[in-house]
């Protein structure tokens, strides 16, 4: 990755409620940073693999561009 992509967790109370939607039973405050953290990295990751906006994809193309992007690094 990187090292210009910042990478910044999402809000653990955002994690929380997300989980909480999706009908995950309640989490620690341990895990909910851990997943934080790792979807901010993630979404580093993508943001430093591409080269221009993803929404000039076509549509068609988006599972072959996600496959791609989850595809590890060379």
């Amino acid at each position: 990755m990187s090292d210009a992509i910042a990478v910044r967790p999402l809000a653990t109370a955002t994690v929380d409620e997300l989980a909480r939607l999706v009908g995950l039973p309640p989490l620690d405050a341990a895990t909910l940073a851990r997943i934080a953290e790792g979807a901010g990295r993630a979404a580093a990751a993508v943001r430093a693999s591409t080269a221009g906006s993803l929404f000039d994809v076509e549509p068609a193309t988006f599972l072959t561009e996600l496959e791609r992007l989850a595809e590890p690094a060379a």
